[in-house]
């Protein structure tokens, strides 16, 4: 996919050596005010001009891909000279990474069950109060001392039971009232708005503090422009996704593993995340029984099997569910337990291959150059393997034996990304970033 907005050409000196989701409507903030995360000092010879961005996503989600699209795109801010004072505010308010709330699962379940209509009405009173006992003053005081405002990347412009529309317009309306400009940056679009949804989105376009708005997808594109981006004046303009800067942020050196036997990552999503967010999911008992097969076939094949999760509770609740039976596999099978971003890029560099339906692990291991099989559940990652045109890799869970999966797995770790495609994408994701850094800059200057 070509990116109209940017070229690698354009991008700022990239660092010399350097190696959504939040859906619940109820998550609860500390009780302390917010630690600013310890990020990595701009080196000396990059150019600093002052600008302190707050930069608003799911960082310290259960979700560790959330917080790793995160540390990238503030790393890579303060990289391309903003100053070191730019960090991370989680929407929903957390601090610190964590294994998420225990009844997380049973709010998604209820809330799955519920049609529509009912699942919109359910969630408006409690939307309501953390409003205004948790977000509201989380973002006013995290924004004290702020130049600029971003909102990226991750899935976030997208209305799941209002969760979204409700965070970002607290933002918006919070920046206004500072008179602080704002950007969207790398964010994915879903089309599933409710008609308060773009009520909501309207009210914060009203403010007239948003000044720019970049996707990471043509999917994106299309539907951010459908939805406000044309009627408004801000269409969107396509960046490559922050978490392509992995390898960089991580001091990871891209490249095939040698391991012998080789180990192969089965990055395990629950079928209820699946149902929950994708609107066809293989069932339950299938899924369970998919897994098995595929660990199995890899085992036969002399393989070694990694099962992890990128640490959701639900993902983590199924993955331990299913321990005994991958256990039964025998001593092939092992079980690490990644508890921060940084934790999970390094578990994923160190595979020969992987297979997963989490985006942001496939992300991770395209930017770490690992082989992957890209699980089908959501079209964000059927639109992320367009962008870096790797739509053969994609595979459809249960419909797919897992025996043929091995196959593919096989095949994938024959034929890897090419080393200097992967480069021009993540030199234009870092250029994306640098547009970004020079677009907040420039906001200020204007009178």
């Amino acid at each position: 996919m070509p990116l109209t907005a940017l070229s690698s050409s354009q991008a700022a000196p990239a660092p010399d050596d350097r190696a959504p989701d939040d859906r619940a409507p109820d998550d609860r903030a500390p009780d302390h005010p917010p630690e600013r995360p310890a990020l990595q000092k701009a080196r000396p010879e990059q150019r600093q001009n002052g600008v302190r961005v707050r930069v608003f996503n799911v960082k310290y989600s259960p979700n560790l891909g959330d917080g790793l699209l995160s540390e990238c795109l503030e790393q890579t801010l303060i990289d391309c000279g903003a100053a070191p004072d730019t960090w991370s505010v989680d929407l929903a308010g957390r601090t610190t990474f964590g294994a998420g709330s225990a009844n997380r699962s049973a709010q998604m379940r209820v809330l799955d069950a519920c049609p529509a209509p009912l699942r919109r009405l359910a969630v408006r009173a409690p939307l309501a109060i953390q409003s205004r006992r948790v977000w509201r003053p989380h973002y006013r005081q995290a924004l004290d001392g702020a130049d600029g405002v971003v909102i990226g990347g991750g899935n976030l412009m997208t209305d799941l039971d209002l969760n979204f529309p409700t965070k970002i317009g607290l933002v918006v309306e919070e920046a206004a009232r500072r008179g602080l400009p704002v950007f969207f940056h790398g964010c994915g679009a879903a089309g599933n708005w409710s008609p308060r949804g773009r009520a909501l989105l309207g009210k914060a376009l009203r403010h007239g503090v948003i000044k720019g708005v970049s996707v990471r997808d043509e999917r994106s594109r299309r539907i951010w422009n459908d939805l406000a981006g044309t009627q408004s004046g801000l269409e969107a303009t396509l960046v490559r996704d922050p978490g392509l800067l992995a390898a960089r942020r991580y001091r990871v050196a891209p490249g095939r593993q040698t391991n012998d036997p080789p180990v192969i990552g089965l990055n395990v999503t629950s079928q209820l995340a699946l149902r929950y967010h994708a609107e066809q999911a293989p069932d339950a008992a299938s899924l369970d029984a998919w897994y098995i097969a595929l660990a199995r076939a890899l085992v036969a094949r002399g393989n070694r099997v990694a099962v992890f999760t990128n640490g959701s509770p639900e993902d983590r609740a199924c993955a331990q569910r299913l321990e005994p039976a991958f256990r039964a596999l025998g001593s092939a099978v092992s079980f690490p337990d990644p508890r921060t971003p940084e934790q999970l890029v390094h578990l994923i560099a160190g595979l020969d291959a992987l297979a997963a339906f989490r985006m942001h692990a496939v992300i991770a291991a395209y930017a770490c150059g690992v082989p992957f099989l890209a699980l089908a559940w959501d079209p964000k990652l059927d639109a992320f393997l367009r962008s870096v045109g790797c739509e053969d890799r994609l595979c459809r869970p249960v419909r797919t034996s897992g025996e043929a999966a091995a196959v593919r797995l096989r095949d994938a770790m024959q034929r890897p990304v090419p080393t200097e495609e992967r480069d021009r994408a993540v030199a234009d994701a870092h250029a994306g970033v640098a547009m970004l850094q020079d677009a907040i800059a420039q906001a200020l200057r204007r009178p």
